[in-house]
């Protein structure tokens, strides 16, 4: 009895360890546990995203914060159903003219070859086919992947209706829910806990709230600018460089690749005022946008964000880059906290 007494704190931090290891496993070993938390992680991400749109709605409007949290969810839901009614077959439509836009594009590059001595250079003739053939590759297997994730979606679209019901829940009982997480920690952490949880929150918030800004006000320039230039797509287009956008450094190329290559499809002109066209909108959005509506608000050096970008894209793909930076604020918050309260 004396020992358990003398060694409780040991006891305990090894129990916890024990049962963190034990809930990991069974999320890495059981399909039906790991699709339940993923649910719960998806609508925990989505409320901390909205909490801000939340409180800033309810201080403006001296309506309860219950009542923003269902009307942002149910308005949320009607733009989500309009766009799966209205968007989404326009998108399918459109993804079939694709395939007689590059058509026509490898004729003409046929006829070019054909017609001129640079035909006979075999080195040039392998590259030629060599591009044709990886390109259709792309086509082919983005197709596929867009028909892929509709498909998952079709499948789960029971599971995926609760995420609004927890997302309302996490949005509208956020303080509850932290007051009765906050009695597992023990009182004499309990302070240390919150002040790293609102330091975290204070850079996060910063960070994804001036991101998104920006990636909305990226994707309606391009949008503007697209129509301007007759690219085709110019919707899904922006809403892609948009998204893209959300990435550091990597995002903004990505974007401006498949809006060069449809501008491409139909004419190389065309390819040139797309390219000018992103790369304006990426300098105004680094030098003037970027500054006043984020800053530095990770505190972190570039390279140490390209570096947790590329961990993260080797993890989860493109959604691994887009956790990558946030997650990094969180450790750097949490170190830097424990090493200045602690040590």
């Amino acid at each position: 009895m004396n020992i358990i007494k003398k060694h409780k704190n040991i006891i305990i931090k090894l129990s916890l360890c024990i049962v963190v290891l034990v809930l990991i496993a069974i999320y890495i070993f059981n399909l039906n546990i790991r699709k339940i938390f993923n649910l719960i992680l998806l609508s925990f991400i989505i409320s901390y995203i909205l909490k801000p749109l939340k409180i800033y709605i309810a201080k403006h409007t001296k309506i309860k914060e219950k009542k923003v949290a269902l009307i942002i969810i149910l308005g949320i839901l009607i733009i989500a159903i309009l766009s799966i009614v209205l968007l989404i077959p326009t998108m399918f439509k459109e993804m079939n003219n694709i395939g007689p836009m590059i058509n026509k594009l490898t004729e003409s590059i046929e006829d070019f070859f054909l017609t001129s001595n640079i035909g006979n250079s075999t080195f040039l003739k392998f590259l030629y086919e060599d591009g044709k053939e990886k390109i259709s590759s792309f086509i082919n297997s983005f197709s596929g992947s867009i028909v892929g994730y509709i498909i998952t979606f079709s499948e789960n679209i029971m599971s995926f209706a609760v995420v609004p019901v927890i997302t309302y829940y996490f949005l509208a009982d956020d303080e509850f829910i932290w007051n009765k997480c906050s009695l597992l920690i023990p009182i004499k952490k309990r302070e240390l806990v919150k002040k790293i949880i609102k330091d975290i929150n204070k850079l996060l918030e910063s960070y994804i709230v001036g991101q998104l800004l920006l990636s909305l006000i990226v994707g309606v320039i391009t949008f503007i600018a697209l129509i301007l230039i007759r690219v085709k797509f110019p919707l899904w287009l922006s809403i892609l460089n948009g998204i893209f956008n959300i990435i550091p450094y990597f995002g903004p190329i990505f974007g401006a690749v498949p809006v060069v290559f449809i501008a491409f499809l139909e004419s190389p002109t065309k390819a040139l005022w797309a390219a000018l066209a992103i790369l304006i909108i990426q300098q105004v959005e680094g030098n003037i946008l970027s500054p006043k509506i984020t800053g530095n608000s990770t505190n972190m050096h570039p390279l140490v964000i390209i570096i947790l970008l590329l961990i993260g894209e080797s993890f989860c793909g493109f959604v691994g880059m887009i956790l990558a930076v946030p997650i990094g604020v969180i450790i750097k918050v949490i170190y830097e906290d424990i090493n200045y309260y602690i040590f």
